[in-house]
């Protein structure tokens, strides 16, 4: 894996995020009139783009909060949420409110008591990846993008654009442009998290620190390099004992902990997505030998590297049926769906 470069600086974020991607269950534009107020199940991973007006989503155990035209809201955890025109309706689970029907035209769902409106895009996901349980044990259970003084980022107006487009009108190729947007929106929120909360990033924090992200940046780019704690410390420019005591405070580990972690992580990434043998795979992360990866695999991960490919594969089979099955049921509801009244 070569590192991520910006005009030769090293990129160390980019090499972690682009081990993790995500992947979107459900899509929808909604066009809600007041009093609406709908409740979101737990354990599934949603987002909310608020394109016009006002809505409040509220959290267990915090205040509701007010989003308007512009605001972006990332809920990775799958914590279950309210959305509604105001705070203390009584909530309709989503999934209730849509088999109930409204209006439909397309893409688009009109729901809601025939006041002020209020559109939404809606989504549901999931995170793919070797990296993705570990990026969630840092993440916040809201991550809210807001506008600032009316005006949306610049880069939040132009994503969320390209996201409604596509929502509105599902085109062909419409659910991996989805997945591209996504993975955009996514990686833009956690870098403007960041920025707001640097102590909070957890190991993600030496991703952005000068001196551990040159270490950072040398180790994503030669896992099989035999690295020493001596040799990263010249590379942060720091002195051994320096470096190792600042290594470990930022990103929460021991230097030649993390190498170790990042071999592996990269030798599972291998394992999914191409065909490389097993010996291959294990001298090109820094592994002499196959049964030296596979003891190593065994420990992280408890599987061994041959079972965790035959479980990926699978895995990839299973999604593609899902898919082909979503896409043939949304012809079936196409063909179904009454065409417009002529007057």
């Amino acid at each position: 894996m070569r590192t991520a470069t910006i005009a030769g600086v090293p990129d160390a974020m980019s090499d972690v995020l682009s081990l993790v991607r995500m992947r979107c269950e459900f899509i929808c534009a909604n066009e809600y009139s007041a009093p609406w107020c709908f409740n979101f199940r737990k354990h599934i991973a949603h987002f909310h783009i608020i394109e016009r007006g006002t809505a409040f989503l509220t959290l267990s155990g915090r205040e509701p909060l007010r989003m308007e035209t512009g605001d972006l809201a990332i809920l990775p955890l799958g914590a279950g949420h309210i959305l509604g025109s105001e705070p203390g309706l009584k909530p309709v689970p989503i999934e209730q409110a849509l088999a109930r029907g409204g209006k439909h035209e397309g893409t688009v769902s009109r729901m809601g008591g025939g006041g002020p409106e209020t559109h939404v895009v809606c989504g549901q996901f999931s995170f793919e990846g070797v990296l993705a349980p570990k990026l969630l044990n840092v993440l916040p259970p809201l991550i809210n993008i807001a506008a600032i003084q009316g005006r949306p980022f610049e880069w939040l107006r132009l994503t969320s654009q390209f996201l409604i487009e596509e929502a509105r009108r599902a085109r062909p190729g419409f659910v991996i442009m989805v997945a591209r947007l996504l993975d955009l929106l996514f990686v833009q929120a956690v870098r403007e998290w960041g920025a707001k909360s640097p102590k909070n990033l957890g190991w993600l924090s030496g991703l952005s620190d000068p001196s551990v992200g040159r270490a950072l940046s040398a180790i994503h780019d030669e896992p099989a390099r035999r690295w020493t704690v001596e040799r990263l410390a010249a590379l942060a420019g720091l002195s051994r004992s320096a470096f190792a005591a600042r290594f470990a405070e930022v990103v929460g580990t021991p230097p030649l902990k993390y190498l170790a972690a990042w071999r592996l992580d990269l030798a599972a990434q291998h394992l999914r997505a191409g065909t490389a043998r097993i010996g291959e795979i294990a001298a090109s992360v820094g592994y002499g030998s196959e049964t030296a990866l596979t003891r190593a695999f065994k420990a992280q991960f408890g599987t061994s590297p041959a079972r965790f490919r035959r479980a990926g594969l699978v895995s990839r089979r299973d999604t593609a049926n899902s898919l082909k099955g979503e896409r043939q049921g949304e012809r079936k509801t196409d063909r179904a769906r009454p065409g417009p009244r002529r007057k």
